[in-house]
Order: C-alpha cells, then structure tokens, then sequence
C-alpha cells in the first residue's frame, strides 16, 4: 500500500471531563452508561452518529434473540428496562395485541422505538450525551488513558475521564490504546456480515412456510437467478402485520475494522439485497406487492476485534454450562456461527434450564489500567463469542462495565485490581440475575 506522510501537531480543546466515558451507544454503551450513572458516577456517553442505538438501530438487527433460562430472560435489569421503555412507544392497539412480557423480553423491536427508549434511559439515569463526535485517538499518561480524542464538524477536540469504558462494539478504543487482540476464526476470517431489510405489503396469510420459501430459494439459485452464500432465506415477523423483516444477505470474507472492505460490504450487501427483493416479488406468494419498508443504513457486524482481558474463555465453558464466582453474565443462547467463508451455520444448543457464566476478568483488557470493555468486543474464543455477541447478552457485559467502573470509582481502584465477586455481588444488589 502507497503511503503519504501526515502530522497533526496541534492543541485541541478539551470539552468534557468527567468521572467514566462511555464511547460507542449500541446496546452495550447504553446499558454502562445507564450502570455507571445509577451508582452515582459522573458519566458521559460519547456516539458517533446523531442517535443512540449501535446494530439495533442503524444496523436494523431484529428480534431480540432469546438468552433465557425455563422461559425467564437472563438479562436485567437494564435491559428489562429498555424493553419497557419501548413498549411504551407502542400504540395501543399493538400493545393490548402483544402485551409486555418482562419475563419474555425478546422478539421484534422498532429501530425508533429502541432508540428513544435508549435516549430516555441514560438521560433519566442523570447521564449525559455527546452526537456526532467520532474516535480517533487517545492520549496515554503513565500507561493510563488521561483523554479520548474525537473529531467533529468542529474539528479535533478531546475528553477526560478517569475510567474509560469501550463500547464500540469493534474494540476501537482498546486498541488506539494498545491493547492486543484476536480477530477471526483459526482461518482469519470473522463471522460474516448482514445487510438486514423489512419489506411491507406482505399479504402474509398466503406466505409460504420458510420451507416452503427455501424451496423456492433453491431453485433460484440452481438457476443462478440469485447469488447469495446463505444456505436459506431467514425472515422475521414483526408487530405490524404486512411487515416481514429479513436477515439473510451473507458478506464473508470482509473485515468490519477495514474500512475498504467495510465500504465493498456495505456495496455487496445491497447487491445481495435487490436480488431477494426481486425474487420475492417475483417467485413468492404472498410478496407480489411487496414495498421496500427500510434499509439497515449500515451493514450489520456479527464480530470483528475480541480484546484479550485477564481472563480469557472458551466454548469448553458453554460444553460444561460453567459458573464462576466473578460471573457478571450468564447466557443461554446457542453457539450461532454462520459460516465466515460461506455456506452454513452452526448452531449448538444449551437445555433450556442451563446457562455458563462470562466472568469479569473477559471485560479487562490486558495493558490498559483504566480502560473495561462494555461491547461484544471481549476476551471469548471465535466460538463462545458466537453466543454471547447477541444483543440481549451485551447488554449485561455493558451494564457490568458501567458498575465495576463506578466501584473502581468508589475504591480508587484500577479494574484490575478489583474483585469480579464484589462486582456480581454488587450486579445482584442492583436487580441483576447472579
């Protein structure tokens, strides 16, 4: 690759200093911020569009996928709490049609509704907010990060915090602050990427079965009228009831921390995404008139960076459904891989009354003494990590970041210095299930 010598030698100002920053506000950020701020810390969040929301939002990524226990979600109480939150967004026609379940917790979300409910939360937690400021650097002290440094449409400006929490769901600040890394399976290849869509006008009482759709999805591709790595087509209903959501392009072999590849994946994803449009309309009952209802506006990443922390597991831990005493998270979703260089998903499955436990040291990266990962992002094999990538999971990772941050606080600690059982002790205390 060509090069070009560039320097920026310049003083930047300072416009936030605060107790924990939370960089990156997808499910994972909310739930720290939402945390750290209810144990009394001074917390500001720092996202780099102009909404809250991460794969939910701008990657369209629906159903909240179930990580429960005997029908009982796993995650609370924050992620409880956005689910409440956006039930009441809800009409009340669609609410007295699909009453809020807490002990179910799962199923179809709106973008919007996740977004609002998410801005709701962390503003009412006390916790403040800061759009359109990107990461683009830190600036070290003594092996501790002192400043995040952003740019905006204002330019270069910094923030300074005391614990620093990533949520960038990549591990983008974990790494601009030298923290190492595995990226991939044992072929270098991540799991692949989804450009996700909802189509409307789907007369769904002549849908066929998925089934039924698959074989249509054959047959189409026997005859090379569709070009897409996935073994079968993958659609979700949703609360409205011509609305069918869709998760089933397949990018492999793209990088989501390559930003050249990130932007031919975003191009092949919607490549994919006219194709299915077309054969719907085309070939399935039910979708003859078929609107676009909404796009992903970017493509959705299943994993890309895990930070390696002081622990580091396995998916022998989801074989022997293992409990530790610094658990902070349990999980019960299933190993989910989808084939990083093609066709194919793996799916293992735990029994629906058993869980393992992600343990507090997977959320402490090594190098780093005031830095916790509150994101996918986290010290877990290619496998494991396949489970606990979910939404609903990371939002427990993201809320036992906001809380070992705030005790780090408490007990002017480094979080490696701090005991993972007092952080589940504490968790359980806040209403977590430990």
């Amino acid at each position: 690759m060509n090069t070009v010598k560039y320097n920026v030698n310049q003083e930047i100002p300072i416009v936030a200093e605060t107790d924990v920053l939370v960089v990156g506000g997808g499910p994972g950020g909310v739930c720290a911020g939402v945390m750290a701020a209810r144990q009394g810390a001074k917390t500001l969040l720092v996202e780099r569009y102009g909404c809250l929301g991460g794969m939910a939002v701008f990657g369209e990524v629906t159903p909240f996928m179930i990580s429960h226990v005997n029908g009982k979600s796993l995650d609370r109480p924050v992620y409880i709490d956005w689910c409440r939150r956006m039930f009441g967004y809800r009409s009340d026609e669609v609410q007295k049609k699909f009453p809020f379940n807490e002990d179910r917790a799962a199923g179809a979300l709106s973008k919007d509704e996740a977004m609002l409910a998410m801005e709701d939360m962390l503003l009412d937690a006390g916790a403040k907010l800061l759009y359109h400021h990107t990461l683009v650097d830190v600036i070290k002290e003594d092996g501790r990060i002192s400043y995040a440094v952003f740019h905006s449409k204002s330019g270069y400006c910094a923030v300074k915090a005391k614990i620093f929490i990533d949520s960038t769901g990549d591990g983008d600040l974990a790494v601009l602050a030298g923290c190492p890394f595995e990226f991939g399976n044992e072929d270098g290849f991540c799991q692949p990427m989804t450009t996700c869509f909802k189509l409307s006008g789907v007369d769904r009482t002549r849908m066929p079965d998925r089934a039924g759709i698959n074989v249509i999805y054959d047959k189409w591709k026997a005859e090379g009228k569709i070009d897409c790595p996935r073994e079968n087509v993958l659609w979700f209903l949703t609360y409205e009831d011509d609305v069918v959501h869709f998760n089933t392009t397949r990018i492999i072999k793209k990088s989501g921390v390559n930003g050249v590849e990130l932007s031919e994946a975003e191009i092949e994803g919607r490549r994919q995404l006219r194709q299915f449009v077309n054969f719907l309309r085309s070939a399935v009952p039910g979708f003859e008139h078929a609107r676009i209802h909404s796009i992903a506006h970017h493509v959705g990443v299943r994993e890309s960076r895990r930070i390696l922390g002081v622990v580091y597991q396995t998916s022998e831990d989801f074989v022997k459904e293992a409990k530790y005493p610094d658990g902070i998270v349990r999980a019960n979703y299933p190993i989910d891989i989808h084939n990083p260089s093609g066709t194919g998903t793996v799916m293992k499955h735990l029994e629906p009354d058993a869980w393992y436990e992600i343990r507090y040291g997977t959320i402490v990266p090594r190098d780093s003494r005031n830095l916790l990962m509150g994101c996918r992002a986290i010290s877990l094999d290619h496998a494991l990590h396949s489970s606990a990538r979910v939404m609903p999971p990371v939002c427990s990772i993201g809320q036992a970041a906001g809380m070992a941050a705030a005790i780090c606080l408490e007990k002017n600690c480094e979080p490696a210095e701090l005991d993972g059982a007092l952080v589940r002790k504490r968790l359980a205390e806040a209403g977590a299930w430990l």
